[in-house]
């Protein structure tokens, strides 16, 4: 971006407009060239983001030590070594550690009460040169405890490579069959696809969040021993693409490219928000959450389809905000069957942090309690993430790969035909036989210790035995099993049409 052809006081302009279109500014947003347009709408969609909560801002400090600091007096020189020796000028040779070690022995035992006499950096840097920082004393008198010669990484690596060198090099030479894939089974290792990036810092905090997720668990329990009866809910949001499919397929071997065919390729990126309720009984909330992100923030004039099983909102991106969680609580949490004593498991969205809010749209005979997971944690405990969301994309996927097979004239990235699909699932997702599923989400969260029955995962029973015959409405190949009725079903009357029982 050319940063000298960006005039600030125009963006800035442009920036105050937008929020205020009453201001009096001569500079429209036609008048901008390229990079100040593209600098005014990030600062607008920040705005924006931090107005409605969506926005987080993170700050990390850093604490730095300066070259030529030196560590105080009393630092002990005899903790055990947790590092690996630094990588010095010159290569330690056994000789040189053990004229140093016996010199360092010679100092003052009052230095080191109760223990070997011992000498300071200083004093060993003025006959052994090679001595420069507190590591390398530390490493000093580890060798004298241990009289093992520390070495370097490459030092390790050369040396690693030479015993594996000899190793198969007697491998060769007694004329075995050997392959790369020996060296990885004897230490069980093989080639994995990476299923999941994460920062550093999360990888570091991983310890501390499971302490808090712990704390969390033992709140829960003890809500629930104070309260026998009351009921336990969990709600999460989960993006679900327009058109997904899966990761893998089979090709031929030495094949380097694998193409997919979809339907819409841009609707394999564009998503939808669901948010749906789950309860630890095994009950499902009858209405789901549906937010979508549409042109202008607007449904056509048309409208969409809609039924009793969706709450609909729409915005210029289907991302949530405030005001679409006060719809969610007043149009689907507190609508419908509310329990008089209910506990709600919610992650650290902002908007679910806000108790307050949550509590002003409850109904005044429901006693409430609201606890939140802690940032990092909903992978090991949030119940909906764990059993429940997974589901409703495992179904699409294989709902996907029917049509794509069976060569079915029907677009599932069609609005309508998207929210119809959402309606049928959800439904499908209430039925009784799924309750042990539902159940263990919250078992494998930990907020529980009841382990439910074995179930059938709905995914395995919709599409699996039974689930190929005659359709029991019209005779054509049905390709799913209701969950309710236990009969099969063609697609166009279970899916399409949406059979209800």
């Amino acid at each position: 971006m050319d940063f000298f052809a960006v005039s600030a006081k125009a963006v800035a302009a442009v920036v105050a407009s937008s929020f205020d279109p009453s201001l009096d500014i001569p500079v429209t947003r036609d008048a901008l060239n390229f990079s100040e347009k593209k600098w005014a709408d990030r600062l607008i969609a920040m705005l924006r983001g931090a107005e409605s909560g969506e926005l987080v801002v993170c700050e990390r400090v850093e604490a730095i030590k300066e070259d030529g600091h030196e560590e105080e007096e009393e630092w002990d020189f005899e903790e055990p070594i947790d590092q690996p020796a630094t990588n010095t000028r010159h290569t330690w040779t056994t000789e040189m550690m053990n004229e140093a070690y016996a010199f360092y022995r010679t100092g003052h035992k009052l230095r080191n009460p109760g223990k070997e006499g011992c000498r300071s950096l200083t004093s060993m840097n003025k006959k052994f040169r090679w001595l420069k920082t507190d590591q390398d004393l530390r490493t000093l008198v580890h060798y004298g405890k241990s009289w093992n010669k520390p070495t370097n990484r490459n030092e390790q690596l050369r040396l690693l490579a030479e015993a594996l060198d000899e190793e198969v090099t007697a491998l060769i030479d007694s004329g075995a069959e050997f392959h790369d894939y020996n060296l990885r089974r004897w230490r069980s290792v093989t080639g994995r696809h990476i299923t999941k990036i994460v920062s550093v810092k999360k990888k570091k905090d991983e310890g501390k969040i499971k302490e808090q997720v712990d704390e969390l668990r033992a709140q829960v329990q003890q809500i629930v021993e104070e309260h026998p009866d009351i009921y336990i809910w969990n709600c999460d949001q989960t993006g679900m693409v327009k058109e997904a499919h899966g990761k893998r397929t089979l090709a031929r071997k030495g094949v380097k490219q694998v193409v997919c065919v979809a339907q819409s390729v841009g609707a394999t990126t564009s998503s939808i928000t669901l948010l749906p309720i789950i309860g630890m009984d095994g009950y499902v909330k009858p209405k789901i959450f549906v937010q979508l992100g549409e042109p202008g923030g607007k449904l056509p004039k048309k409208g969409c389809y809609r039924d009793s099983t969706l709450d609909i909102a729409v915005a210029t991106s289907h991302i949530m905000s405030k005001l679409s969680a006060i719809q969610f609580y007043k149009e689907v949490l507190f609508s419908g069957f509310v329990p008089p004593k209910l506990l709600l498991i919610l992650d650290s969205w902002p908007a679910f942090k806000d108790h307050d809010a949550i509590r002003l749209c409850a109904p005044p005979n429901c006693q409430l309690f609201i606890v939140n997971i802690p940032p990092g944690g909903t992978a090991m405990c949030q119940p909906a993430d764990i059993s429940f969301n997974h589901q409703l994309k495992g179904i699409q996927k294989r709902l996907k790969s029917i049509i794509l097979a069976k060569k079915i004239d029907y677009r599932i990235s069609q609005r309508d035909n998207l929210l119809k699909f959402v309606s049928q699932l959800h439904w499908c997702m209430g039925a009784d036989r799924f309750k042990g599923f539902i159940s263990y989400g919250f078992y494998k969260g930990g907020f529980t210790t009841t382990k439910p029955a074995p179930f059938e995962s709905p995914k395995d029973y919709m599409f699996g035995s039974g689930s190929m015959a005659a359709c029991d409405n019209c005779s054509s190949l049905s390709c799913t099993k209701c969950p309710r009725c236990e009969k099969p079903h063609c697609f166009d009357c279970f899916w399409n049409k949406l059979h209800r029982c």
